[in-house]
């Protein structure tokens, strides 16, 4: 008789022992394990930006990775150990080189210097204006009086004192921080400048496309779309905004990348354009496109921190593999940190991360459409510790408005470009078309201050508006990795009782 086991027979052996295997659901670092890096690292530079050393706060990483696992995860397999201990080898590499940048500051060497380079950037700034000056030395910032006339894209030969960028005395702005985001350490005192036209850049296309949309749009339109095509904001326009609460309409994030990345994607993706384009041609096209835009715009941290993003998920279609929104976004922050930590005290980085995150694990839930305005709310509450701590209070009318905004806008912003090409195209009828946008703005600018209005009261910061933006933070994040059962909460809660005892 033939020993061997009927095939029959080794399937149902084969059956009852992968029933007798517990199941473990895909939830927390299986679900998004470079959200724990990035907690580990984040905790990591904010020690380190309180004076502790590098090394020191560099174990804080991968402390946080093991106690955050260990507290949050109820089901752990055979594999959980090694697995947990890799990502925090992970971090603490990644904490080691972000804090020993941090806290080595750039030597700047106080004397006389002379170069010639391209402006890749000039805004207002007080009652001054601001240019970048990318010469062959090195990047400089400099401090112009506003009748001083350099665009973007010019050539600049320059001699003047360099020093080092310093905060102002009794600011809690960190503008050496903000500047070193941007790669920038030093500031030129010029004592001589001359300017000439440049050649060819992206500098200078800005310059010439700024041009056109000021001279051949209305006022609310050309305001608006300066403000999200090329990340210029219109003074009176941004005022109008932060009484409304809306700032963030203004500036450049994932909300306007988002906007591009799935107009482009949904063009390639009409049946006539399929039949030539497969699907990894249209995200490669929508890649480049993506790309365009965001350093078109200015590259500002949240633009930067979406693109990433949204590359990631083009890249798993690309490479036929899917990917989770959260770990896209924490891939995206961590890759940003990495190549320059300081992005961490930029108030535009955290505020996208954060709203980005919280997207992420409400999308992780499954949530209805009917949930957008909730979710809306959500992020203004738990962006509401950070807002207040850098800009001092916000206004109540933001809570009813940003239930609408984004929404409207994501409509209104396409349709606004769409009406707005005949004049920027000089054709005949461009005025007409153009003349709608500019009637549509106005009406929202009517409604937001109606609401505002109706909404005059401010908040400012408070520890228990804090605790309870920072609280809804972390719970909804811990809801999108775990189910939110009873040692989720209470994990969340410990969390925010040590950050808050730290903090």
């Amino acid at each position: 008789m033939n020993s061997e086991h009927s095939p029959l027979e080794q399937y149902s052996r084969a059956e009852r022992n992968l029933c007798s295997v517990p199941f473990v659901p895909r939830e927390g670092a299986a679900r998004g394990p470079l959200l724990f890096i990035i907690a580990g690292l984040s905790v990591s530079i904010i020690a380190v930006s309180r004076g502790l050393s590098a090394p020191a706060a560099s174990f804080l990483a991968p402390l946080t990775v093991w106690g955050l696992l260990l507290i949050l995860s109820e089901y752990r397999p055979s594999r959980f150990f090694p697995y947990v201990s890799f990502l925090s080898l992970l971090a603490f590499a990644c904490a080691l080189s972000c804090c020993y940048r941090l806290s080595s500051a750039a030597h700047i060497e106080a004397g006389v210097l002379g170069d010639e380079g391209t402006v890749v950037l000039e805004r207002s700034w007080g009652s001054r204006r601001i240019v970048l000056v990318d010469a062959s030395s090195g990047k400089y910032l400099m401090r112009l009086p506003p009748n001083r006339s350099v665009l973007e894209g010019d050539t600049i030969s320059f001699s003047g004192r360099a020093k080092a960028i310093v905060s102002r005395p009794g600011s809690s702005f960190r503008e050496d921080l903000y500047w070193e985001a941007r790669g920038v350490s030093t500031e030129i005192v010029p004592d001589s400048m001359t300017r000439r036209t440049g050649g060819w850049s992206l500098a200078l296309w800005r310059t010439e496309l700024r041009k056109r949309i000021l001279l051949s749009l209305p006022y609310r339109t050309r305001g608006y779309l300066l403000a999200t095509v090329l990340g210029v904001r219109d003074p009176d326009l941004t005022e109008a905004h932060r009484r409304w609460g809306t700032s963030h309409l203004l500036a450049v994030s994932g909300f306007h990348v988002g906007l591009v990345a799935f107009a482009v994607w949904r063009l390639l993706s009409f049946p006539g354009i399929r039949l030539v384009c497969s699907r990894r041609t249209t995200a490669v096209f929508s890649s480049l496109f993506l790309w365009v835009y965001v350093f078109l715009a200015g590259g500002a941290p949240g633009a930067l921190r979406a693109a990433l993003m949204i590359q990631a998920l083009f890249l798993g279609r690309i490479l036929g593999r899917k990917g989770t929104p959260l770990n896209a976004v924490s891939l995206a922050a961590l890759l940003l940190l990495l190549w320059r930590p300081a992005w961490f005290f930029d108030i535009g980085w955290r505020l996208s991360v954060m709203a980005a995150l919280l997207l992420a694990s409400l999308g992780e839930r499954r949530l209805s459409f009917g949930m957008i305005p909730l979710s809306s709310l959500c992020i203004w509450i738990a962006s509401f510790p950070q807002v207040t701590a850098t800009f001092g209070e916000v206004p109540v009318a933001g809570t009813a408005l940003n239930l609408a905004a984004l929404p409207l806008f994501s409509l209104l912003y396409p349709l606004a470009l769409f009406l707005s090409l005949p004049s920027l195209l000089a054709l005949p009828c461009g005025a007409f078309f153009s003349g709608i946008a500019e009637g549509l703005f106005t009406l929202w600018e009517w409604i937001a201050e109606s609401v505002a209005a109706f909404l005059p009261w401010t908040l400012a910061w408070s520890p228990l508006f804090a605790t309870l933006g920072g609280g809804l933070f972390l719970l909804v994040v811990a809801g999108g990795l775990y189910p939110l059962r009873g040692r989720t909460i209470a994990g969340a809660g410990i969390f925010l009782l040590t950050a808050v005892f730290l903090l």
